[in-house]
């Protein structure tokens, strides 16, 4: 669902521009058309790897956790590859997204490959072997490519995710994210 997060209300699909409300300030969503010169149209498929699985952007910027990396990590190359070629299939939109405004330390984005070496895994999928194909498959939806958890699940301090109270519900701007554990009073159980 790359649209509810890269379509600013009234714009163009997927032409970024969508602010993110947060208590460091205001992010706002990047452009991934393939527009050479506001998108990411000259990116190679290297490029776009290491941007979802690492948030890396091509020019060596550093992603904010806003882009679910730390989730997209798990997702294979072939799966990436794929993203990849649908949004390029796409009309190029130039559209230049606005510049955050984080207040500091919140604007150096240097420090994202600190919370990168404590928070984002950068490891693909790994089935659990006592597990069925389709247990694993939903793991692989839900832990990846929906990145559930990154609504669902409640943040630490640092904005990583509190896994210890994994699917337990959270906040997002504004929007409460249900419970969705097996808890039976309060989740989906």
């Amino acid at each position: 669902d790359c649209e509810a997060c890269h379509t600013a209300e009234g714009g163009k699909r997927f032409a970024g521009g969508r602010p993110f409300e947060t208590d460091f300030g205001t992010i706002y969503s990047p452009n991934i058309t393939p527009d050479k010169e506001t998108g990411i149209g000259d990116w190679t498929d290297q490029d776009f790897l290491k941007a979802v699985h690492e948030g890396v952007s091509k020019d060596g910027t550093r992603l904010y956790p806003a882009f679910p990396y730390a989730a997209y990590t798990y997702l294979t190359d072939e799966d990436v590859l794929a993203i990849k070629a649908y949004l390029f299939a796409q009309p190029a939109e130039k559209n230049k997204a606005p510049e955050n405004t984080l207040g500091f330390p919140y604007n150096q984005r240097g420090l994202m490959a600190i919370w990168g070496m404590f928070y984002n895994p950068k490891e693909r999928f790994q089935p659990v072997a006592d597990k069925s194909a389709t247990w694993n498959r939903g793991a692989y939806l839900v832990e990846g490519l929906g990145h559930c958890g990154d609504c669902h699940t409640p943040r630490t301090m640092l904005q990583a995710l509190d896994n210890r109270k994994k699917f337990a519900g959270g906040m997002a701007e504004g929007w409460r994210a249900y419970n969705l554990s097996s808890d039976k009073e309060s989740g989906i159980g």
